[in-house]
Parts: C-alpha cells; sequence; structure tokens
C-alpha cells in the first residue's frame, strides 16, 4: 500500500534558510552609489577614448594619402544579366548589389514584391588595416579612391585607386558573366608607410531580410566556411554561430535561406574568426548581422592578394555546375541519409515532374503520390499488423482476466506469445513501418524550406510555398501562432486524427496492459497530444511541407479503406486463429527452447519467494 506523503518541516526550514543566506550574500556583495558612479565614468572615459583613437586614426589615413578631387571620385555601376553592382569611392567598397530574376518579399510594398538586394546603402563593410610608423591604425576603408572602368567583350574591369606621396593601393574588380566578382588588392610602397608584416582583415555584413517566414529566415541563416583541401563545409546551425579557427579556410560565406555571400581565398585565410548574430526582433528589415576577421601576411613588404566576390542564389542544380568549390553544400538539404534522400531522391523526382510544365503546387501533389506508392508495401504490413491485433483483442483480454495475480506474470507471458504465433503476429513488427518513415519526414522538414524553385511560387490561398499561409489573421496576443492560422497545417491535422480513427491505430492502445511493455494509456494520450505539437510546427512552417503532409495522410485515407474493404479479411483471419487453436501444436527448435527457458525463470521465481517466505 501507498503511503500517505507527509509534511517535511526539516526540509522547509533548510529551503528558508538557503533563501537567506542568498540574500545576505546578495545585500553584502550589492555595488555601492560610489561603485555604481566609479564604473560609469570609467565607462564614458573608455568611450571617449575610444573615439579619440579613431579621430586620430583618421586624421593619419587622410594625412598619408592624397586628397582627392570629388568630380573623378564617384559611383561606379555595373551589370550583367545575372548581377547588378554598385561601387563607392569611399574604401572603394561594394556598396549595393542586386541578384536580377529574384523578388524580396517586402510587405509595404505592392504586391509584397521588390528588388532582391543582397547588400544595399553600404550594408557590407571591407576593410583592410594595419599600423603606420606613427602608431595610428590606418583603415583602408576611410580612404577615398578614383575609379577608371575598362570593358572588353567578356569582361569590365574597375580598378581603384589611392594614392599617397610614395605608396599606391589599388582594389582591381572583374566582372564577368557569371555571380563572381574577381577581386584582386595591390600595393606599391606600403612599407614607407608601415613597418608591419601583417594586416587585419575584417569584413562585417548586415543582411536584408528577403522572405516572408522571418523566424525561419533567420534559422537558416548562418555563417559557413570550408578548409582549404576539404570538401566538406564547417557550421553551427543550432546555438551560438561564433567560431574560431587557425587552420587554412578556403571561403566564408554569409548564408542566408536562400542567397549567401561568399568571399574566397585561394591561399587560405588563416587565424580567423567569425560568426553571427540575429538582428532584434523590432528590425523587420535586417535578418543577420554578420562577421568576419583574419589576418593577412605582406608579401615583400606589400599586399598582393587575390579573392573572389560570389553573390549566389542557391540553387543546387546551378552550384553544382557553377564552380568547383562545393558551393551546392550550402543547401542544408540534412546529413548522411537525410541529405543523400534529398539531393538524389526528393529533388531529382520534384525536376522530373515540374518539367511537365504544371504548377509547382501540382508538382508536391504528384510527388506524394509516387513516395507512398514507394512505401505502399511497408502500408500494407502496419495496416495488417494493426488488424490482426484487433481480432485478437478479446482472447488478450481472456488471458489477463484469467492470470491477474502477478505470480501467474510469466504463465500470462507463454499464452499471449503463443496468441501472437497462432495468429502470426510479430509485437515488434509494427515497429519498422514507422522506423522507416521517420528519414522521410526529416529529410522532407530539409527539402522544403531549403528548395529555392518554391520561392514566392503561389498556391491557391497560400502565396509562398517556402512560408506559412496566412489567410486567416488572429490576434498577436494569442500564443506560440505568431497571428495566422496555417490552412494547410489544420487540414493536415483533421486528416491525420481521420487516419487514426479509421486505420485503428489507437484501438492498439486499448490493448490489455502486457508485462514489460510500456504503458498504453500513456502512449494513447501522446497521440493525441501529438498533433498539437505538429500543429503549432507546421503553423509557422513552409506551407509546401504542411500540403506535401495533408497529400499523403489523404491518401493513407483511401489507402486504409482499399486494404480493408478489398485485401483483409478481418472475419476469415479470427476464423483461421479459431481453427488453429484445435490442431496440435507443432514447436520448432527454437520456440521449444524459449518456452524452456520461460518455465526454468517461471520456477526460479516461484524458489526465491518461498526462500523470502522461510
Amino acid at each position: 500500500m501507498q503511503q500517505e506523503k507527509k509534511f517535511d518541516f526539516n526540509q522547509t526550514i533548510g529551503f528558508v534558510l538557503i533563501a537567506i543566506l542568498f540574500g545576505v550574500f546578495y545585500f553584502l556583495n550589492k555595488p555601492s552609489e560610489e561603485q555604481i558612479e566609479a564604473e560609469k565614468k570609467e565607462l564614458v572615459q573608455k568611450q571617449q577614448q575610444e573615439q579619440k583613437q579613431a579621430q586620430l586614426n583618421k586624421t593619419a589615413t587622410t594625412q598619408a594619402f592624397q586628397a582627392v578631387d570629388s568630380t573623378l571620385a564617384k559611383d561606379v555601376e555595373v551589370s550583367n544579366d545575372k548581377l547588378k553592382v554598385k561601387f563607392s569611392p569611399k574604401g572603394a567598397q561594394i556598396s549595393d548589389v542586386e541578384i536580377i530574376g529574384f523578388d524580396a518579399y517586402d510587405a509595404k510594398k505592392d504586391g509584397n514584391k521588390d528588388p532582391l538586394h543582397l547588400i544595399k546603402n553600404g550594408s557590407s563593410k571591407f576593410n583592410l588595416s594595419f599600423k603606420t610608423k606613427q602608431g595610428a591604425v590606418l583603415n583602408v576603408a576611410d580612404l577615398v579612391f578614383v575609379p577608371v572602368v575598362q570593358k572588353n567583350a567578356n569582361n569590365t574591369i574597375i580598378t581603384f585607386t589611392a594614392n599617397a606621396q610614395n605608396s599606391q593601393i589599388q582594389y582591381i574588380y572583374t566582372l564577368g558573366n557569371a555571380y563572381g566578382i574577381d577581386f584582386e588588392v595591390k600595393t606599391q610602397g606600403l612599407s614607407n608607410i608601415t613597418a608591419d608584416n601583417k594586416v587585419d582583415l575584417a569584413w562585417t555584413m548586415d543582411a536584408f531580410s528577403t522572405e516572408k517566414g522571418k523566424d525561419q529566415e533567420k534559422y537558416w541563416s548562418h555563417t559557413y566556411f570550408q578548409f582549404k583541401g576539404n570538401k566538406d563545409i564547417e557550421y553551427e546551425l543550432f546555438g551560438a554561430d561564433e567560431w574560431n579557427e587557425e587552420e587554412s579556410i578556403s571561403w566564408v560565406a554569409n548564408k542566408q535561406q536562400f542567397f549567401a555571400s561568399v568571399l574566397s581565398y585561394d591561399e587560405g585565410f588563416k587565424n580567423t574568426n567569425g560568426g553571427s548574430k540575429n538582428s532584434e526582433k523590432e528590425d523587420l528589415t535586417h535578418s543577420k548581422h554578420f562577421h568576419l576577421n583574419s589576418q593577412m601576411e605582406l608579401k615583400n613588404s606589400e599586399m598582393n592578394y587575390k579573392f573572389t566576390w560570389d553573390f549566389i542564389p542557391l540553387d543546387y542544380k546551378m552550384l553544382t555546375s557553377y564552380n568547383d568549390k562545393g558551393f551546392q553544400n550550402l543547401i542544408d538539404f540534412g546529413w548522411g541519409l537525410f541529405g543523400w534522400l534529398n539531393k538524389y531522391f526528393f529533388l531529382n523526382i520534384f525536376k522530373w515532374l515540374a518539367s511537365v510544365g504544371i504548377t509547382y503546387g501540382w508538382v508536391i501533389f504528384l510527388m506524394t503520390i509516387v513516395v507512398k506508392l514507394i512505401l505502399s508495401p511497408v502500408m500494407y504490413k502496419q495496416y495488417r499488423q494493426s488488424a490482426l491485433m484487433k481480432v485478437v483483442r478479446p482472447e488478450l483480454n481472456a488471458i489477463n482476466e484469467k492470470y491477474k495475480d502477478s505470480k501467474d506474470a510469466m504463465k500470462k507471458q507463454q499464452e499471449t506469445m503463443e496468441i501472437y504465433r497462432t495468429a502470426g503476429i510479430n509485437p515488434l513488427a509494427g515497429c519498422l513501418p514507422a522506423l522507416l518513415q521517420i528519414p522521410i519526414f526529416y529529410a522532407l522538414f530539409r527539402f522544403f524550406p531549403n528548395l529555392i524553385d518554391l520561392r514566392g511560387v503561389p498556391f491557391w490561398f497560400v502565396d509562398d510555398l517556402t512560408a506559412y499561409d496566412d489567410i486567416i489573421r488572429l490576434p498577436e496576443w494569442v500564443p506560440l501562432l505568431n497571428g495566422h492560422l496555417s490552412i494547410f497545417a489544420v487540414l493536415y491535422i483533421v486528416a491525420m486524427m481521420i487516419y487514426f480513427k479509421i486505420s485503428g491505430s489507437m484501438d492498439n492502445f486499448q490493448m490489455p496492459q502486457q508485462e514489460g511493455m510500456p504503458n498504453m494509456q500513456f502512449m494513447k494520450y501522446m497521440m493525441y497530444v501529438m498533433p498539437v505539437f505538429f500543429f503549432v510546427f507546421l503553423n509557422n512552417y513552409a506551407s509546401g511541407l504542411s500540403w506535401y503532409y495533408l497529400v499523403s495522410n489523404a491518401i493513407n485515407i483511401f489507402i486504409v479503406l482499399y486494404i480493408k474493404k478489398f485485401m483483409i479479411n478481418e472475419a476469415k483471419i479470427h476464423q483461421i486463429i479459431e481453427t488453429n487453436k484445435t490442431k496440435p501444436k507443432k514447436q520448432g527448435k527454437f520456440a521449444s527452447k524459449m518456452q524452456n527457458m520461460m518455465q526454468q525463470a517461471q520456477e526460479m521465481q516461484e524458489q526465491q519467494k518461498n526462500n523470502k517466505k522461510k
């Protein structure tokens, strides 16, 4: 008999004493007003010193290099059929990058569409810095350059030059017909300005929010990088995106959900650190703040670096043929089996069906049918198992009534296993179909929000298959739903519950509790709670995934009805079981051995009980 839990007075006293100790500790260590004031003064002084140093650095920069005629220092804009790029003479920066053929989501604009800019209004800043011989820090980003534009048949070359008395810095950009921009840094006479043997590289970027699903966009956006000589890429998808590496890195990418800004250096960045952080929730303009720092060695006291900027849409098929840098791995289709399923199965099926010329919503519909046809044998076994369990339930209930005493647990288990054997039921067989479908579910979780083909594509009441559908608006105070109700997500849950009902999935949890088996009542409650979790998740996820699972469950319903009506005759199965009961039992060697082991175990149990009584 379970004892009544009594009030523990000593435990309560212990908690009170701990609380008092914490209070005394906080009071004794609380800073005085004088300390707070001193800390404020120290902070102000530090800020003033930083501002003063920044001004000294800026003065050193302007003094070291010649003043430039403002009529010569002008913005330069160039383009090809993929990119439109603008350069600023201040720091010879890439100040604007527009990817042609793509739109950004903007709720305030007509049709919610805006030209897609990866960089705009100087949101990206690239800087090389070093100490002058006088000890000041010279930032190349503060210099004013003079541009010269040259064009030939395939390339546009923009050469930015900043001159000092005996020195020169050049940034040379070359735009061809691809998404890449070759970027070369050259200097002459740099030893007249600095005695350092290293240069600090810094790249910061405020990434513009280009997608409708802001939370999802931030989730899939991170810094990615590749070690030199290695095909794999490194990233931190979960948790803080901060990293430090001493090994050589071939390229670093500021990756957004469907686009990436990549800086490559074939010789390899060394002593590199980078990362990203989410923008504030109130900031709807930006999604991420990226940063990168590295140290570059001077060669013969000069800069002579060859970089490449790539501003790319993350289209897997295009990137596999674009170059040999492995940029296709920026698309997070998942690792191992999950990535293989997406890259070589789902993506190929999707492309094949799309080649027919139908809209992508119906491509997803047909893709679901293809997957269901492949999985139909597994689903048949799953439903057959469920039907057999339903047939033998009266016999199992009778066994539970017969052996209520815990000392008869072994006999109950033996007779239960005999029922399963007679009916041809494997109690563990129902787990296998579910396990086989887990990789597919996880793969699709990665597939739909990373497939650029679906980006911005409408279907019925959905305006973007890679974002949630929000035709039904809700008050913002409703928890977890983010101010909307996804119709596809709601219909998916309804279809799931109908499937549970007609397939008999819930009936399995009415089975009598077996010794050593999970609590069926708990599992039943989980089956009711699970759709709620699924709905909250899918309500804010890619509507393409909700549509896929809605279609999948609708097909499941029709398959189960067909199997139930034409392929499995429950009355006939029941008759076979009854007939088998009257036949002499023939046990194989393995079954006989298992029965002997169970009998021996039961005898040992009885012996232990008798010993305890003595």
